[in-house]
């Protein structure tokens, strides 16, 4: 790993910004990285072959950081884990059988050498074998003890010799390290006598190897002595989709030595074709040669590359074999006919007696960019009938002939809740076209009424009710003393459910109450939707009579203008149309007792809320005033103070539609009963006074003042929840 950092980092220091960089690193900073992190070194390499000096730079200060904290493994190193996916045993055995086959097939193997993160290459700290060969830039350590002790380090020179202690130059390349001891113990008896001699590797010799053709990254690799071909292919990130997996050749002086089959490696892990590579090897990757793909139930679909005569059954093999979910008795081939066209064949298997894998029909050869479709077998039981509902063991059972329904409900279990008065069998018709309910009471089938317990048939469906009712509940928010969830009583009101949470707090505005219920909601909205669909009907009607009956140029264009105007005031209808939240205006008090059983003593449902706010201190003004806002309520302050203090009427205001929407949910106008002089009502806290704007009307624009007031009035109705809660 070393050698190969040295050689791409050399390469890449005649640019400026690399020099830089080469400078700021220590002599010996590799070997701290290979011993210490040997994962970062391989970022380290990665990065510098890639050209990516900004991620070299940081994969080093990484280390440093890791080190200084006293880490051993640089986590940015390591590939992120993908979340698993189902595999299709897991699937299969969850009930979610794949109904068809699976269209992303992909080549075998390439996806090893994708996901490997270390180059393969071996550890530095394994054994040397014997038969070693000792070359220029090996290092050992001899210890001598005896007549003479010492420990020498010495290191193979560029001409293959060392230097002895009295003895001088030694030639020793060439030589096996199982020789080694020998060959020095001879040349020191010379000089020495009654000693002893132990050798030690140290640093093995860096070689050149070299992986061509159709790989990854291609190119000159220095790696130790111990590499194989394996660890330069694996170095050189293995070969691309269009290499060959199964004819990899190592080159030596050039001629091939090895031709190199990696599915024994990847399909059943025999390395014995892998060999240690020597100075100057070559490792060449041919084009791909013919393939086939296993597609379906077996147990590893992908693209396979065949050599030699491989055959249909060979391809299932390596495929894993067929599933026990498959048809086995029956496969499809796709196949290229003569570069014309392609055909689908069948293979029946069933009239064979010999297994899948050694039926004759298998035996046929494969052709290059055959698919052979190994499919499901149906995956649903017709010979079963099912329980659903309130039993103790639901679900599916086995149908035998002559089963009655008495001793599935029996193997089932009812329970004490279960409604005894009406179960339902759910049968096919006799077309199998329709199904058809069948009543029974089964209160006196387990009383032993011989006319409820009737003979079931395949894929009956038995289900069974229950007496008890949904639980239906109610959120109460806000200052109350036990804000929460709660379940509602049959018959339960609004009185009982606030004598339940134990009442309000000091500081709850129950006048500002707000009830708000599901069904409201859902009915404001629905009913609006179709107003404005009518609405929307008549606008376009309008628009087109005004522009019909138009006997000028300027009259057409104030036509268009209204269809547009009205247009966008009904799209702001359709936007209000979302803020509709189903409250229910109620008006209440501390006092429990005082409006108890009255019409705002709303009986509960489910979907209910109830929220309860802090007092407010302030009143709003909206719309048409000079200065729009919430102001500090004033108990004897009336509407036209408010208004004064809100600027007074702005130019555009439409006096005579003044609106108050109380904080409780009420409103009232100037023309509500019971009013009188709208200027002088006084208000309570929270409530809210709207000033519309006034439209001019001109000729031919009575419609879009309409549609005005309507959508003024809409607002108001929803400024009761939006603007004041």
């Amino acid at each position: 790993m070393k050698h190969i950092v040295l050689f791409s980092l050399c390469l890449l220091l005649t640019a400026p910004a690399y020099t830089g960089f080469a400078q700021t690193l220590p002599n010996d900073y590799l070997q701290e990285m290979q011993r210490t992190d040997p994962l970062a070194a391989a970022a380290l390499s990665l990065a510098i072959q890639q050209g990516n000096f900004e991620a070299a730079q940081k994969t080093y200060q990484d280390f440093l950081k890791k080190q200084e904290r006293g880490q051993d493994v640089m986590p940015s190193a390591l590939p992120a884990k993908k979340p698993s996916t189902p595999s299709l045993l897991e699937r299969t055995l969850s009930a979610d059988v794949p109904p068809t086959l699976s269209t992303s097939l992909q080549q075998f193997g390439y996806d090893t050498f994708n996901q490997t993160v270390s180059t393969f290459s071996p550890s530095r700290n394994v054994p040397v074998g014997p038969g070693y060969i000792i070359g220029p830039g090996d290092q050992f350590t001899l210890t001598t003890w005896g007549t003479t002790e010492g420990i020498y380090s010495v290191r193979v020179t560029k001409e293959g010799n060392i230097t002895l202690p009295k003895v001088g130059v030694v030639p020793v390349a060439g030589l096996r390290f199982g020789k080694l001891e020998r060959t020095l113990r001879r040349h020191l008896s010379k000089y020495y006598s009654n000693f002893n001699l132990s050798v030690a590797m140290g640093e093995l010799k860096t070689i050149t190897v070299y992986v061509i053709g159709e790989v990854s990254r291609p190119g000159s690799y220095s790696v130790n002595s111990l590499t194989t071909a394996y660890g330069a292919l694996f170095a050189a990130g293995g070969p691309t989709k269009k290499g060959t997996m199964r004819s990899i050749q190592v080159l030596r002086s050039g001629r091939t030595i090895k031709t190199i089959d990696l599915y024994d490696f990847l399909l059943r892990g025999d390395r014995s074709l892998d060999m240690k590579l020597r100075h100057e090897d070559t490792v060449f990757v041919p084009l791909i040669g013919p393939v086939a793909a296993v597609a379906g139930t077996v147990f590893r679909p992908a693209i396979y590359e065949m050599k030699g005569q491989e055959t249909l059954g060979g391809l299932i093999q390596a495929a894993g074999g067929i599933l026990p979910i498959a048809i086995a008795s029956r496969l499809q081939l796709f196949r290229f006919s003569e570069n014309r066209k392609k055909v689908i064949l069948d293979i029946d298997l069933s009239k064979t007696s010999s297994p899948a894998k050694k039926a004759p029909e298998l035996r046929q050869k494969a052709r290059n960019m055959d698919l052979i479709s190994i499919l499901p077998i149906y995956d649903r039981v017709w010979e079963m009938v099912s329980v659903r509902g309130h039993v103790r063991h639901p679900g599916s059972f086995e149908w035998k002939e002559g089963l009655k329904l008495k001793d599935i409900i029996q193997k089932a279990q009812l329970l004490p809740t279960s409604d005894l008065r009406r179960g339902e069998v759910i049968r096919l018709t006799k077309d199998y076209m329709d199904r058809e309910i069948i009543p029974v009471s089964l209160e006196a089938l387990m009383n032993g009424d011989d006319k409820q317990n009737i003979v079931l048939r395949p894929q009956d469906q038995i289900r069974v009710y229950t007496r008890l009712r949904d639980v239906e509940t109610i959120a109460v928010s806000g200052e109350v003393l036990r804000p929460s969830t709660y379940e509602i009583n049959k018959g339960e009101r609004l009185s009982d459910l606030l004598g339940r949470v134990g009442g309000f707090t000091d500081e709850a505005y129950v006048y500002g109450t707000v009830f708000k219920r599901k069904n409201i909601e859902e009915s404001q909205q629905k009913n609006l939707q179709k107003f404005i669909m009518k609405l929307q009907a008549q606008v376009l009607q309008a628009g087109a009579e005004g522009t019909a009956t138009a006997i000028s140029a300027e009259e057409a264009a104030l036509a268009r203008s209204e269809l547009a105007l009205n247009q966008n005031l009904l799209n702001t209808m359709k936007t209000m149309l979302t803020q509709f939240e189903g409250r229910v205006a109620i008006n209440i008090t501390e006092d429990i007792d005082s409006w108890k059983d009255s019409k705002d003593d709303l009986l509960l449902q489910e979907g209910d809320s109830l929220h309860i706010p802090k007092r407010p201190q302030e009143i709003l003004v909206i719309g048409e005033v000079y200065s729009p806002g919430a102001q500090v309520f004033l108990p004897e302050m009336k509407v036209k103070d408010y208004i004064v203090r809100a600027g007074g009427y702005g130019k555009y205001a439409e006096k005579d539609q003044v609106f108050v929407v109380q904080a409780n949910g009420f409103a009232f106008g100037v023309d509500s009963p019971a009013i009188g002089d709208m200027d002088n009502v006084k208000l309570g806290a929270g409530d809210a006074i709207f000033i519309p704007q006034r439209v001019e009307r001109y000729a031919g624009m009575r419609f879009t003042k309409d549609v005005m007031d309507i959508l003024f009035k809409t607002a108001v109705v929803i400024a009761t929840i939006a603007v004041l809660f």
